[in-house]
């Protein structure tokens, strides 16, 4: 408790049982005399860059995102304020073909294997015109 500079003290123990005796692996010495601490320094390192890497990236994907989000966005609200989807059908698609079909099963309820050449054309139908909207909507997009 004095005013003047305290010195290291050292102890020694010596362990005359061998049964009680600790081992340590290099390892461990090397960690206590600081040896081994540059190398685990360096790989932690490389470790962090790795994640501050990776974390970069992931903002920036999620940037991207945010952005496509936005603009779809906007886009469906504007057509919402308009009040016209931008892809609108006209008319509904083989409506004569869908008659044709239900009046048939009417007529055979109990055999449905004979409105098959019908249901068929419908479906035919129904191809033909869902190929056109595709088509007139990639002109649309290309032009």
């Amino acid at each position: 408790m004095g005013t003047g500079p305290s010195k290291t003290r050292r102890l020694t123990v010596e362990n005359d049982d061998p049964t009680s005796v600790i081992k340590v692996s290099e390892d461990v010495v090397d960690r206590i005399r600081g040896v081994a601490q540059t190398a685990n320094v360096a790989e932690l390192k490389k470790n962090d860059e790795y994640w501050a890497n990776r974390i970069k990236a992931l903002e920036q994907n999620h940037k991207k995102m945010n952005s496509v989000m936005d603009e779809e966005y906007k886009k469906a609200l504007d057509e919402f304020k308009s009040g016209k989807p931008a892809q609108a059908l006209k008319e509904i698609p083989c409506l004569d073909s869908r008659k044709a079909v239900m009046d048939c099963y009417k007529k055979n309820p109990d055999c449905p294997m004979n409105c098959a050449k019908i249901v068929q054309a419908f479906q035919e139908c129904v191809d033909y015109k869902r190929s056109c909207l595709l088509a007139s909507r990639v002109a649309t997009s290309k032009g």
